[in-house]
């Protein structure tokens, strides 16, 4: 990854859950970053709440694209 300044700062269990793509048994797996991460990133970064939303959005897409 080029650029990832919010996945340095996520936890272990955070980093698993954006890098995962699949539940089990095959079904696909939607990323849903919980409010206080949400918060917390929010409040370190100085970004707005929708603004990291998207940003964790971006970086798993870039994360998940160069895993493959």
């Amino acid at each position: 990854m080029t650029e990832a300044p919010l996945y340095r700062r996520l936890s272990t269990c955070s980093r698993r859950a954006i890098a995962r793509t699949h539940k089990r048994f095959g079904h696909p797996y939607i990323y849903r970053p919980r409010g206080n991460l949400l918060q917390r990133l929010s409040r370190e970064t100085g970004m707005t709440v929708d603004q990291v939303y998207r940003q964790l959005l971006r970086e798993r897409e870039e994360l998940i694209r160069s895993r493959i």
